[in-house]
């Protein structure tokens, strides 16, 4: 197992003790402690960098969905027909894709209780099954889209069809983004980090795909209205 911090959630090495061997010396009063989170955090600040940029990218992801889902919602009450005539009805793909990503999300949660309580093996399988089900959640809606192209339903369409693709390629691409923070996690914990080291990683990794769950639910039911 490597000590040497690689990347911005990675943790970072252990602090080196003092001259007489009682511990690691800390410095301003603000020691990591051996957790990831609290050596990323600068000088005097409340929360890591990690945690900042999360917070920010959260923001500004809650916005752009809100105004996007927003402009749907105006379009379909103000259509005298939703959806209009001659849209396929809504891909059966929706819903299994919905069953995966809410397993994904409960199995994450599972793992983030891991990490925390210290459970190393638990944390593992629970990071790597939630990365399989997000890989399939992504593979599943690449399928559906080429079948949807397949049946002549573009993004050019309608209103109801450019809408559609909006909102499920800008959700796609936030998933394809929380994946990668869960491959990340999964892959440290398979190099055999503790869970103690991983407490950014995976929280980064839990709370981003969080997130991604609650905004295709939100999705999800809007189509469907």
């Amino acid at each position: 197992m490597s000590d040497r911090a690689t990347g911005l959630l990675e943790p970072p090495p252990t602090a080196p003790r003092d001259g007489d061997g009682k511990g690691p010396t800390h410095r301003g009063g603000g020691g990591g402690g051996g957790n990831d989170g609290g050596a990323q955090s600068g000088a005097g600040l409340p929360v890591s960098n990690s945690r900042l940029l999360l917070l920010l990218a959260l923001m500004a992801s809650t916005m752009l969905f809100s105004g996007l889902i927003g402009a749907f919602i105006v379009l379909r009450n103000a259509a005298p027909t939703w959806p209009p005539a001659g849209s396929p009805p809504l891909p059966d793909w929706l819903t299994w894709n919905t069953a995966l990503i809410v397993a994904s999300s409960f199995v994450l949660g599972g793992a983030h209780v891991a990490q925390r309580r210290g459970h190393a093996a638990t944390m593992k399988a629970g990071l790597l099954v939630a990365t399989l089900l997000a890989l399939a959640f992504l593979g599943v809606q690449w399928v559906g889209w080429q079948q949807l192209r397949a049946d002549g339903f573009l993004p050019s369409s309608n209103n109801y069809g450019g809408n559609f693709w909006l909102l499920t390629t800008l959700h796609f691409a936030h998933a394809s983004v929380g994946t990668l923070l869960l491959v990340r996690a999964s892959v440290l914990a398979l190099r055999g980090y503790l869970p103690v080291r991983l407490a950014t990683s995976v929280e980064v990794a839990s709370v981003s795909w969080h997130f991604i769950d609650v905004a295709w639910l939100v999705i999800y039911f809007v189509l469907h209205a």
